[in-house]
């Protein structure tokens, strides 16, 4: 059975010039490499030498879980850069995959709930962009939470969206397809557009590839089901005493053993995860599609039972710290990048790779320009349809120094704060507001007032 929707195929003659291009001028390139212009109309710089660009998403992954990916990583490394500072401004799969997709902030998206995409303006994307200066465009995989897989998704000229592990089903380009299993029927997808495009003519394209892995329900491929990762934990999961935390987060009694099995059953799944990107790798090689931007990368972290939480949405590092790996051969420097990087940069990196003005305000920093940032907004809104009772909160996140946090009740006063200096307590286990030690606290001020400030800033203002 062939998926292929309505592609037209015209022949060999793309993937001549397709080559021919992938070899760019390195003056050439780097003319496009600059900072985010400000807004305004889509223009395009060098259209021969325009990169694909690629992204593939995990959901759920957090920073330390891709060493059972050995094939992607290496392939990523290879005329690629790693950024293990990388983190997710809204701990939530919506919030982040809106904000991946857009280069904005959540409460700029006004995506602020794990339920929906809601007021989602899909004419300030990635994928608005890329398809009005002439990329052709597809989405693959799982795309937002409770969006209509049957629905064509704006500004992508191909679709296959579906979610789930075995037996999945996915509406491809309008048919429905019933997938064995769905982490390699997104990698087996993606090729399939990757060579009608490379048969139709030259034009660059950009496909979005969604893994469910490593989600719940964390079913993995027969092959990897009984794959043994123990764990002992670590500091915050050990924590005994969380009475300098907010009440809600008292209410959540993981345990070790709870956070061991998931993380187990979760690295299960993402082996499948690497067979998919090792698939797609393998044809990208084959189709000498070398000009090609890739990022790997996820949605949100996850909780192993770190202060005795599950799931993410909490103010707590492991929901915002994600593993962020972008690759593009003769363009990175083959190192360990230690910028401060978040989903928010993704859009304005390819962009700036595909030589175009945005057409609209985005939040954040091209990664392939110098310069970088010493701190983020963190920040997450209560939903009542999901999320265990958490309320609304937001942080300003200095990297290696502190993290200062609002919990917010429902009339938007502050009812608690956290301060946790990263330098001595990397794994936020003392809350120096509620430490018993008067006068070793930093004055609330400031640092509230900057607070409100980035919760509601736009464009360069942002941090």
């Amino acid at each position: 059975m062939v998926y292929m929707g309505h592609l037209v195929q015209n022949g060999n003659a793309a993937r001549i010039v397709r080559r021919a291009v992938a070899g760019c001028a390195a003056a050439a390139c780097v003319a496009a490499l600059t900072g985010p212009p400000p807004a305004g109309a889509i223009t395009a710089q060098a259209p021969n030498t325009r990169p694909n660009i690629l992204i593939l998403l995990m959901d759920d992954t957090r920073t330390g879980m891709t060493w059972v990916m050995p094939k992607a990583t290496a392939w990523m490394a290879d005329g690629g850069t790693y950024f293990p500072k990388a983190v997710v401004t809204t701990p939530s799969c919506c919030p982040s995959r809106s904000s991946i997709l857009s280069g904005r902030y959540a409460h700029n998206t006004r995506v602020i709930q794990q339920s929906g995409i809601g007021n989602y303006d899909h004419n300030k994307t990635l994928q608005h962009d890329l398809k009005a200066a002439g990329y052709r465009t597809a989405a693959v995989g799982k795309l937002f939470n409770n969006w209509n897989i049957h629905l064509k998704p704006p500004h992508f000229d191909n679709y296959a969206l579906g979610a789930g592990y075995n037996n999945a089903f996915f509406d491809v380009d309008g048919k429905g397809v019933t997938a064995p299993y769905g982490t390699t029927f997104i990698g087996q997808q993606v090729n399939r557009y990757l060579d009608a495009y490379e048969r139709t003519d030259s034009k660059p394209w950009f496909i979005f590839a969604g893994f469910t892995a490593p989600h719940a329900p964390f079913t993995p491929e027969p092959k990897y089901a009984n794959l043994s990762y123990p764990w002992s934990g670590n500091p915050a999961v050990a924590e005994t005493d969380r009475s300098d935390k907010p009440a809600y987060v008292r209410n959540f009694n993981q345990t070790l053993a709870q956070g061991a099995a998931t993380r187990q059953a979760m690295l299960r799944t993402l082996r499948s995860v690497d067979d998919a990107v090792d698939v797609i790798h393998q044809r990208l090689d084959a189709l000498g599609e070398s000009n090609t931007l890739v990022f790997l990368l996820s949605d949100n972290g996850k909780f192993f039972s770190e202060h005795k939480l599950l799931e993410k949405f909490m103010p707590y590092l492991q929901a915002a710290q994600v593993p962020f790996y972008m690759r593009w051969p003769g363009h990175l420097p083959n190192a360990q990048d230690n910028r401060l990087a978040a989903n928010i940069d993704l859009t304005p990196t390819a962009l700036a790779a595909a030589g175009l003005t945005p057409s609209y305000r985005y939040d954040g920093r091209n990664l392939l320009a110098p310069g970088g940032r010493d701190r983020l907004l963190f920040e997450y809104w209560r939903d009542p349809d999901n999320g265990a009772g958490i309320p609304t909160w937001a942080a300003t996140y200095v990297a290696g120094r502190y993290q200062y946090t609002e919990t917010y009740g429902t009339g938007g006063a502050v009812v608690f704060r956290e301060y946790y200096n990263l330098a001595t307590d990397p794994w936020q286990l003392t809350n120096v507001f509620n430490d018993g030690k008067p006068g070793n606290e930093p004055a609330i001020a400031p640092l509230s007032t900057a607070l409100k400030a980035q919760r509601t800033c736009v464009g360069s203002a942002c941090p």
